[in-house]
Protein backbone atom coordinates (compact mmCIF):
# COMPACT_ATOMS: atom_id res chain seq x y z
CA UNK A 1 0.00 0.00 0.00
CA UNK A 2 1.27 3.13 -0.86
CA UNK A 3 0.91 6.15 1.64
CA UNK A 4 2.04 9.78 0.47
CA UNK A 5 2.70 12.07 3.62
CA UNK A 6 2.66 15.80 3.09
CA UNK A 7 4.51 18.02 5.15
CA UNK A 8 3.82 22.37 5.11
CA UNK A 9 7.94 23.49 5.64
CA UNK A 10 7.36 27.38 6.52
CA UNK A 11 10.40 29.65 5.84
CA UNK A 12 10.79 33.27 6.07
CA UNK A 13 13.35 35.24 3.49
CA UNK A 14 15.83 36.80 6.55
CA UNK A 15 18.97 35.90 4.86
CA UNK A 16 18.46 36.69 1.03
CA UNK A 17 16.28 39.87 1.03
CA UNK A 18 14.92 40.35 -2.66
CA UNK A 19 16.81 43.46 -4.38
CA UNK A 20 15.29 44.97 -7.64
CA UNK A 21 17.99 44.77 -10.23
CA UNK A 22 19.85 48.47 -10.05
CA UNK A 23 20.08 49.69 -13.95
CA UNK A 24 23.18 52.39 -13.67
CA UNK A 25 21.94 54.03 -17.22
CA UNK A 26 19.08 55.36 -15.17
CA UNK A 27 21.03 57.58 -13.04
CA UNK A 28 22.57 59.06 -15.94
CA UNK A 29 18.99 59.37 -17.43
CA UNK A 30 18.45 61.36 -14.18
CA UNK A 31 21.70 63.48 -14.77
CA UNK A 32 20.42 64.69 -17.65
CA UNK A 33 17.00 65.68 -16.52
CA UNK A 34 18.23 67.67 -13.92
CA UNK A 35 20.69 69.77 -16.09
CA UNK A 36 17.71 70.02 -18.41
CA UNK A 37 16.10 72.07 -15.36
CA UNK A 38 18.93 73.75 -14.29
CA UNK A 39 19.42 75.30 -17.69
CA UNK A 40 15.67 75.99 -17.88
CA UNK A 41 16.00 77.78 -14.27
CA UNK A 42 19.39 79.26 -14.47
CA UNK A 43 19.97 80.74 -18.37
CA UNK A 44 17.90 83.50 -19.48
CA UNK A 45 15.92 82.02 -21.68
CA UNK A 46 16.85 82.43 -25.55
CA UNK A 47 14.31 81.06 -28.71
CA UNK A 48 16.34 77.77 -28.20
CA UNK A 49 15.68 77.24 -24.74
CA UNK A 50 12.48 78.04 -24.74
CA UNK A 51 10.82 76.60 -27.99
CA UNK A 52 13.01 73.24 -27.00
CA UNK A 53 11.14 73.28 -23.12
CA UNK A 54 14.00 71.34 -22.10
CA UNK A 55 13.21 72.45 -18.34
CA UNK A 56 9.62 70.78 -18.76
CA UNK A 57 10.93 67.98 -20.89
CA UNK A 58 13.37 67.15 -17.39
CA UNK A 59 10.74 67.36 -15.12
CA UNK A 60 8.50 64.90 -17.43
CA UNK A 61 11.88 62.49 -17.53
CA UNK A 62 11.45 62.32 -13.26
CA UNK A 63 7.85 61.58 -14.06
CA UNK A 64 8.22 58.88 -16.16
CA UNK A 65 10.89 57.13 -14.07
CA UNK A 66 8.70 57.56 -11.03
CA UNK A 67 6.17 55.40 -12.78
CA UNK A 68 8.00 53.04 -14.34
CA UNK A 69 10.38 52.28 -11.06
CA UNK A 70 6.96 52.56 -8.58
CA UNK A 71 4.86 50.41 -10.91
CA UNK A 72 7.68 47.30 -11.14
CA UNK A 73 8.34 47.69 -7.09
CA UNK A 74 4.79 47.18 -6.72
CA UNK A 75 3.75 44.86 -9.42
CA UNK A 76 6.74 42.51 -8.31
CA UNK A 77 5.83 42.75 -4.59
CA UNK A 78 2.46 42.39 -5.29
CA UNK A 79 2.80 39.50 -7.20
CA UNK A 80 5.19 38.21 -4.27
CA UNK A 81 2.51 39.10 -1.61
CA UNK A 82 -0.65 36.82 -3.46
CA UNK A 83 2.52 33.92 -3.88
CA UNK A 84 2.70 33.69 -0.42
CA UNK A 85 -0.75 34.54 0.84
CA UNK A 86 0.79 37.91 2.60
CA UNK A 87 -1.26 40.87 3.12
CA UNK A 88 -1.26 42.95 0.19
CA UNK A 89 -1.30 45.60 2.73
CA UNK A 90 2.09 44.70 4.22
CA UNK A 91 3.38 45.75 1.07
CA UNK A 92 1.45 49.28 1.11
CA UNK A 93 3.19 49.86 4.78
CA UNK A 94 6.21 49.06 3.61
CA UNK A 95 6.20 51.09 0.51
CA UNK A 96 5.04 54.34 2.18
CA UNK A 97 7.68 53.55 5.16
CA UNK A 98 10.60 53.13 3.03
CA UNK A 99 9.37 55.91 0.60
CA UNK A 100 8.70 58.56 3.70
CA UNK A 101 12.74 57.70 4.44
CA UNK A 102 14.46 58.53 1.24
CA UNK A 103 11.89 61.92 0.45
CA UNK A 104 11.14 63.45 3.88
CA UNK A 105 13.86 64.39 5.66
CA UNK A 106 15.73 66.66 3.49
CA UNK A 107 13.10 67.70 2.07
CA UNK A 108 11.67 69.28 4.86
CA UNK A 109 15.17 70.43 6.05
CA UNK A 110 15.14 72.19 3.11
CA UNK A 111 11.84 73.92 3.77
CA UNK A 112 13.89 75.13 7.06
CA UNK A 113 17.13 76.24 5.14
CA UNK A 114 14.48 78.60 3.20
CA UNK A 115 12.40 80.15 5.95
CA UNK A 116 15.74 80.78 7.74
CA UNK A 117 17.33 82.55 4.38
CA UNK A 118 14.06 84.18 3.73
CA UNK A 119 15.02 87.31 6.58
CA UNK A 120 18.51 87.30 5.28
CA UNK A 121 17.88 87.47 1.30
CA UNK A 122 13.74 88.62 1.57
CA UNK A 123 13.00 85.89 -0.48
CA UNK A 124 9.08 86.86 -0.02
CA UNK A 125 8.46 83.71 1.77
CA UNK A 126 4.79 83.69 2.57
CA UNK A 127 2.99 81.39 5.43
CA UNK A 128 0.70 79.98 2.24
CA UNK A 129 3.57 79.34 0.34
CA UNK A 130 5.72 77.37 3.67
CA UNK A 131 2.20 75.80 4.31
CA UNK A 132 1.75 74.00 0.64
CA UNK A 133 5.49 73.28 0.51
CA UNK A 134 4.97 71.51 3.97
CA UNK A 135 1.54 69.55 2.77
CA UNK A 136 2.77 68.87 -0.48
CA UNK A 137 0.17 70.84 -2.29
CA UNK A 138 1.95 73.23 -3.93
CA UNK A 139 0.87 72.78 -7.41
CA UNK A 140 -2.19 73.56 -6.22
CA UNK A 141 -0.69 76.57 -4.45
CA UNK A 142 0.60 77.85 -7.64
CA UNK A 143 -1.80 77.47 -10.23
CA UNK A 144 -4.29 78.86 -7.63
CA UNK A 145 -2.39 81.91 -7.47
CA UNK A 146 -0.72 81.73 -10.76
CA UNK A 147 2.82 83.27 -9.47
CA UNK A 148 5.68 81.40 -8.90
CA UNK A 149 7.75 81.71 -5.80
CA UNK A 150 11.06 82.60 -5.93
CA UNK A 151 12.98 79.95 -3.82
CA UNK A 152 10.38 76.95 -4.37
CA UNK A 153 8.77 77.44 -7.81
CA UNK A 154 10.30 73.56 -8.81
CA UNK A 155 8.21 72.32 -5.38
CA UNK A 156 5.32 71.63 -7.28
CA UNK A 157 6.74 68.69 -8.84
CA UNK A 158 7.74 67.11 -5.81
CA UNK A 159 4.49 68.01 -4.64
CA UNK A 160 2.89 66.18 -7.90
CA UNK A 161 5.53 62.89 -7.27
CA UNK A 162 4.06 62.79 -3.50
CA UNK A 163 0.64 62.57 -4.40
CA UNK A 164 1.26 60.21 -6.99
CA UNK A 165 3.06 58.34 -4.40
CA UNK A 166 0.22 58.80 -2.40
CA UNK A 167 -2.22 57.24 -4.87
CA UNK A 168 -0.92 55.14 -7.01
CA UNK A 169 0.27 51.92 -4.79
CA UNK A 170 -3.69 51.72 -4.04
CA UNK A 171 -4.89 51.22 -7.32
CA UNK A 172 -1.48 49.29 -8.54
CA UNK A 173 -2.16 46.81 -5.23
CA UNK A 174 -5.73 46.38 -5.04
CA UNK A 175 -7.24 46.76 -8.20
CA UNK A 176 -8.29 43.26 -8.85
CA UNK A 177 -5.52 42.16 -11.69
CA UNK A 178 -7.27 41.69 -14.45
CA UNK A 179 -8.23 45.11 -14.58
CA UNK A 180 -4.65 46.27 -14.30
CA UNK A 181 -4.03 47.14 -17.79
CA UNK A 182 -6.65 49.06 -17.64
CA UNK A 183 -6.04 51.46 -14.75
CA UNK A 184 -2.62 51.98 -16.39
CA UNK A 185 -4.28 52.97 -19.94
CA UNK A 186 -7.00 54.63 -18.09
CA UNK A 187 -4.08 57.21 -16.35
CA UNK A 188 -2.57 58.18 -19.85
CA UNK A 189 -6.26 59.11 -21.14
CA UNK A 190 -6.72 61.14 -18.81
CA UNK A 191 -3.33 62.52 -18.87
CA UNK A 192 -3.30 63.37 -22.46
CA UNK A 193 -7.46 64.79 -22.33
CA UNK A 194 -6.56 67.12 -19.64
CA UNK A 195 -3.82 68.97 -21.51
CA UNK A 196 -6.12 69.16 -23.91
CA UNK A 197 -8.43 70.84 -21.22
CA UNK A 198 -6.12 72.94 -19.42
CA UNK A 199 -4.41 74.85 -21.82
CA UNK A 200 -2.58 77.84 -19.74
CA UNK A 201 0.66 78.01 -21.48
CA UNK A 202 2.62 78.79 -17.89
CA UNK A 203 0.31 77.28 -15.33
CA UNK A 204 -2.03 74.46 -17.57
CA UNK A 205 1.00 71.78 -16.78
CA UNK A 206 0.39 72.09 -12.57
CA UNK A 207 -2.62 70.39 -11.71
CA UNK A 208 -1.54 66.21 -11.06
CA UNK A 209 -4.38 64.84 -13.69
CA UNK A 210 -2.08 66.64 -16.60
CA UNK A 211 0.70 64.39 -15.38
CA UNK A 212 -0.69 61.50 -15.01
CA UNK A 213 -0.05 60.76 -18.61
CA UNK A 214 4.08 60.21 -17.83
CA UNK A 215 3.31 58.36 -14.69
CA UNK A 216 0.98 56.08 -16.62
CA UNK A 217 3.24 55.80 -19.44
CA UNK A 218 6.07 54.30 -17.28
CA UNK A 219 3.99 52.16 -15.84
CA UNK A 220 2.79 50.59 -18.81
CA UNK A 221 6.64 49.95 -19.41
CA UNK A 222 6.85 48.24 -16.31
CA UNK A 223 3.80 46.23 -17.08
CA UNK A 224 5.30 45.05 -20.50
CA UNK A 225 8.12 44.18 -18.74
CA UNK A 226 7.02 41.97 -16.02
CA UNK A 227 4.28 40.16 -17.44
CA UNK A 228 4.79 40.11 -20.93
CA UNK A 229 8.60 40.55 -21.48
CA UNK A 230 8.54 39.40 -25.15
CA UNK A 231 6.19 42.34 -25.92
CA UNK A 232 8.99 44.57 -24.94
CA UNK A 233 10.98 44.62 -28.27
CA UNK A 234 7.61 44.87 -30.10
CA UNK A 235 7.02 47.91 -27.86
CA UNK A 236 10.55 49.66 -28.57
CA UNK A 237 9.76 49.54 -31.95
CA UNK A 238 6.54 51.19 -31.60
CA UNK A 239 8.05 53.33 -29.57
CA UNK A 240 10.67 54.56 -32.05
CA UNK A 241 8.38 55.35 -34.48
CA UNK A 242 6.07 57.17 -32.44
CA UNK A 243 9.36 59.27 -31.31
CA UNK A 244 10.33 59.95 -34.53
CA UNK A 245 6.93 61.31 -35.18
CA UNK A 246 6.77 63.17 -32.22
CA UNK A 247 10.53 64.77 -32.70
CA UNK A 248 9.17 65.75 -35.79
CA UNK A 249 6.31 67.68 -34.88
CA UNK A 250 8.29 69.41 -32.01
CA UNK A 251 10.70 70.73 -34.88
CA UNK A 252 7.78 72.07 -37.00
CA UNK A 253 5.67 73.33 -33.96
CA UNK A 254 9.35 75.03 -33.10
CA UNK A 255 9.79 76.69 -36.47
CA UNK A 256 6.26 78.10 -36.90
CA UNK A 257 6.66 79.09 -32.79
CA UNK A 258 3.64 77.12 -31.82
CA UNK A 259 2.53 76.13 -28.68
CA UNK A 260 1.76 72.10 -27.86
CA UNK A 261 -0.60 71.93 -25.78
CA UNK A 262 0.01 68.18 -25.03
CA UNK A 263 3.64 68.59 -24.92
CA UNK A 264 4.07 66.29 -21.89
CA UNK A 265 2.54 63.23 -23.57
CA UNK A 266 5.01 63.69 -26.23
CA UNK A 267 7.91 64.14 -23.86
CA UNK A 268 6.56 61.20 -21.84
CA UNK A 269 6.76 58.82 -25.60
CA UNK A 270 10.49 60.22 -26.06
CA UNK A 271 11.22 58.96 -22.45
CA UNK A 272 9.60 55.56 -22.56
CA UNK A 273 11.34 54.99 -25.64
CA UNK A 274 14.95 56.13 -24.09
CA UNK A 275 13.90 53.73 -21.13
CA UNK A 276 12.43 50.57 -23.56
CA UNK A 277 16.21 50.73 -25.67
CA UNK A 278 17.85 50.60 -21.82
CA UNK A 279 16.36 47.34 -20.92
CA UNK A 280 16.79 45.68 -23.90
CA UNK A 281 20.49 46.56 -24.71
CA UNK A 282 21.97 48.28 -21.61
CA UNK A 283 24.87 44.88 -21.63
CA UNK A 284 25.57 45.75 -25.69
CA UNK A 285 27.94 48.38 -26.72
CA UNK A 286 25.13 50.99 -28.69
CA UNK A 287 25.97 54.66 -29.44
CA UNK A 288 23.07 55.88 -26.24
CA UNK A 289 24.16 53.13 -23.76
CA UNK A 290 27.68 54.12 -24.24
CA UNK A 291 27.22 57.76 -23.94
CA UNK A 292 24.86 56.52 -20.38
CA UNK A 293 27.25 54.87 -18.90
CA UNK A 294 29.74 57.57 -18.37
CA UNK A 295 30.54 57.52 -14.79
CA UNK A 296 30.38 61.36 -14.57
CA UNK A 297 26.39 61.40 -15.59
CA UNK A 298 25.96 58.05 -13.21
CA UNK A 299 27.65 60.28 -10.16
CA UNK A 300 25.00 62.72 -10.72
CA UNK A 301 22.45 60.91 -11.38
CA UNK A 302 22.85 59.17 -7.69
CA UNK A 303 22.77 62.72 -5.78
CA UNK A 304 20.12 64.22 -8.48
CA UNK A 305 17.26 64.24 -5.82
CA UNK A 306 19.63 66.78 -3.73
CA UNK A 307 20.46 69.18 -6.82
CA UNK A 308 17.27 69.41 -7.86
CA UNK A 309 16.34 70.44 -4.27
CA UNK A 310 19.06 72.63 -3.80
CA UNK A 311 19.28 74.33 -6.98
CA UNK A 312 16.95 77.36 -6.62
CA UNK A 313 17.94 78.45 -3.33
CA UNK A 314 21.68 78.02 -4.58
CA UNK A 315 21.38 79.99 -6.98
CA UNK A 316 19.27 82.84 -5.05
CA UNK A 317 22.83 82.77 -2.63
CA UNK A 318 25.22 82.44 -5.43
CA UNK A 319 24.05 84.60 -7.84
CA UNK A 320 24.43 87.96 -6.40
CA UNK A 321 28.07 87.41 -4.79
CA UNK A 322 29.22 85.93 -8.12
CA UNK A 323 28.61 88.91 -10.15
CA UNK A 324 29.87 91.12 -7.55
CA UNK A 325 33.08 89.75 -6.79
CA UNK A 326 33.92 87.45 -10.09
CA UNK A 327 32.94 89.14 -12.97
CA UNK A 328 32.71 92.99 -12.03
CA UNK A 329 36.11 92.03 -10.55
CA UNK A 330 38.09 89.45 -12.40
CA UNK A 331 36.34 89.08 -15.89
CA UNK A 332 34.96 92.97 -16.49
CA UNK A 333 35.26 92.63 -20.55
CA UNK A 334 33.95 88.98 -21.47
CA UNK A 335 31.19 89.24 -23.28
CA UNK A 336 27.88 89.29 -21.16
CA UNK A 337 26.28 86.66 -23.23
CA UNK A 338 28.92 83.46 -22.07
CA UNK A 339 28.39 84.85 -18.38
CA UNK A 340 25.15 82.58 -17.37
CA UNK A 341 27.09 79.85 -18.78
CA UNK A 342 30.28 80.43 -17.19
CA UNK A 343 28.66 80.48 -13.97
CA UNK A 344 26.58 77.55 -14.90
CA UNK A 345 29.29 75.27 -15.86
CA UNK A 346 31.42 76.32 -12.12
CA UNK A 347 28.81 76.60 -9.85
CA UNK A 348 27.15 73.05 -11.03
CA UNK A 349 30.22 71.52 -9.97
CA UNK A 350 29.77 73.39 -6.60
CA UNK A 351 26.04 72.50 -6.65
CA UNK A 352 26.99 68.57 -7.16
CA UNK A 353 29.54 68.64 -4.42
CA UNK A 354 26.68 70.01 -1.78
CA UNK A 355 24.70 67.73 -3.03
CA UNK A 356 26.96 64.63 -2.01
CA UNK A 357 27.89 65.86 1.17
CA UNK A 358 23.99 65.97 1.70
CA UNK A 359 24.03 62.37 0.41
CA UNK A 360 26.57 61.25 2.71
CA UNK A 361 25.46 62.94 5.70
CA UNK A 362 21.91 64.19 5.47
CA UNK A 363 19.93 61.16 3.03
CA UNK A 364 22.04 58.27 3.53
CA UNK A 365 22.21 57.73 7.69
CA UNK A 366 18.11 57.82 7.20
CA UNK A 367 18.04 55.11 4.57
CA UNK A 368 19.90 52.67 7.01
CA UNK A 369 16.68 52.44 8.39
CA UNK A 370 15.36 50.96 5.10
CA UNK A 371 15.56 47.16 5.92
CA UNK A 372 13.49 47.22 8.69
CA UNK A 373 10.89 48.11 6.62
CA UNK A 374 12.13 45.62 3.79
CA UNK A 375 9.50 43.65 2.33
CA UNK A 376 9.34 40.08 3.46
CA UNK A 377 7.10 37.38 2.45
CA UNK A 378 6.43 33.48 3.85
CA UNK A 379 6.61 31.04 1.75
CA UNK A 380 4.55 27.36 1.58
CA UNK A 381 6.76 24.58 0.39
CA UNK A 382 5.41 21.06 0.30
CA UNK A 383 7.50 18.50 1.24
CA UNK A 384 6.48 15.08 -0.49
CA UNK A 385 7.74 12.11 1.47
CA UNK A 386 6.83 8.67 -0.07
CA UNK A 387 6.76 5.58 1.76
CA UNK A 388 5.77 2.23 0.68
CA UNK A 389 3.54 0.27 3.53
CA UNK A 390 2.66 -4.20 3.08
Amino acid sequence: MLSIQIQFIITKELLVPYKMNYIKQLDSIRAIAVFFVIIWHWIPRNSLIENLHIGPFGVNIFFVLSGFLITRILLFNRSRAEASATSKTKVLKHFYSRRMLRIFPVYYLTILFAIVLNHWLSLGVTTNEIVSNLTYTSNFFIYGTKAWPLSSLHFWSLAVEEQFYLAWPLFILFCPKKYLLHVILLSIVAGFGSQLYFTDYEFGNLPTITCLDCFGMGGLLAFITLYHPNFLKKAYKVLTLLTIVSIALLLICWQLSLYVSYLRFIHSIISCCIISHILLYRNQNSLLITMLNNRVLIKIGKVSYGIYLYHMLYVYIANDLWYQYVFDHYLPYINKQFEPWIFLSINFSVLYVIALLSWKFIERPFLTFKPKYRFETVHREIKLTLSEAS
